[in-house]
C-alpha cells in the first residue's frame, strides 16, 4: 500500500476513486467479477445501477490486489450474516480487514489490518426530506441535537449524523439488524467526532473510534475502525 495509492485516516487507509469509466474500462473492469457478481450485477434492472455496480466491483477488486498481492480476479470476497463483505483467506493473524460504499459517482474503500472497519459515503441532496428519516433512525439525543440547529445548518448536521452512525454499524458487521436508536454519535459543528455512548452495549463506546473523511465538495463520508 504506497502513499500515493491510499491515504490514511487514524488507523486506517482508504481511497476514493471515480465510478465514471469509459466502455472499454469497464469492459476491463467487468473480467475481474465472479459469476455471482455478474449475476447480482443483471439483477439490476436500471442500466446505469447495473454499470456502476460491475464497476465498483471491478475497482474493488483493484484496491485489494494492491493490498493482497493477488491478482483482481483471483481474489475471493464472501459476507457475513449482514452482508459485510470480508476476505476468507485471509482472516486470523495480520487479517486484512476492509469495507466498502459507493454513492453519486465515487466509491470509496477502507483498509486496515486486524481492526474491524466501516466506511459509508453519501452524495449530498439539498432537497432531502431528512426530518423524517432523522426521527426513525436518530437517537432522542441527535434528535434533540439535530433540531436544536439553525435550519440552515441542520442538513449538514443530518449527513454528518447518517454517515458517522452508518460507518459504525457497517463497521461491526450488524448493519441495522442492531437498532441505530441504541447508541450516539456526535453530530454538531466544531464538536469532536465520536462513539458517544451506546445503551446495549456500553463497552463499545471504548473499542471505536470514528472519523471524518476528506471527500469532494458536495459528499460526506466517515469511517469507523475498531481501536
Amino acid at each position: 500500500m504506497t502513499a500515493s495509492a491510499f491515504q490514511e485516516a487514524g488507523q486506517t487507509l482508504f481511497r476514493l476513486v471515480s465510478l465514471q469509466r469509459s466502455p472499454g474500462e469497464l469492459s476491463r473492469l467487468i473480467k475481474f467479477l465472479s459469476q455471482d457478481e455478474l449475476q447480482r450485477g443483471k439483477r439490476l434492472l436500471d442500466p446505469k445501477k447495473r454499470e456502476d455496480f460491475h464497476t465498483g466491483r471491478g475497482l474493488l477488486r483493484e484496491v485489494l490486489a494492491e493490498v493482497t498481492r493477488e491478482e483482481p480476479g483471483e481474489i475471493r470476497i464472501a459476507e457475513g450474516d449482514h452482508g459485510k463483505p470480508y476476505l476468507p483467506y485471509h482472516q486470523g493473524a495480520k487479517a486484512i480487514c476492509f469495507n466498502v460504499s459507493h454513492s453519486g459517482s465515487f466509491l470509496l474503500v477502507a483498509v486496515s489490518v486486524e481492526r474491524h472497519v466501516g466506511v459509508d459515503l453519501e452524495l449530498v441532496r439539498e432537497d432531502l426530506e431528512f426530518h423524517p428519516m432523522a426521527k426513525r433512525y436518530f437517537s432522542t439525543r441527535e434528535q434533540e441535537e439535530l433540531f436544536s440547529l439553525p435550519p440552515a445548518e441542520q442538513l449538514s448536521a443530518f449527513y454528518r449524523c447518517w454517515t458517522r452512525k452508518e460507518a459504525y454499524l457497517k463497521g461491526t458487521g450488524s448493519g441495522f439488524s442492531q437498532p441505530s436508536t441504541c447508541f450516539d454519535v456526535s453530530l454538531l459543528p466544531g464538536q469532536p467526532v465520536a462513539l458517544l455512548g451506546h445503551r446495549v452495549s456500553p463497552d463499545e463506546v471504548g473499542r471505536w473510534s470514528i472519523d471524518d473523511l476528506p471527500v469532494p465538495q458536495g459528499y460526506c463520508a466517515a469511517v469507523a475502525v475498531e481501536k
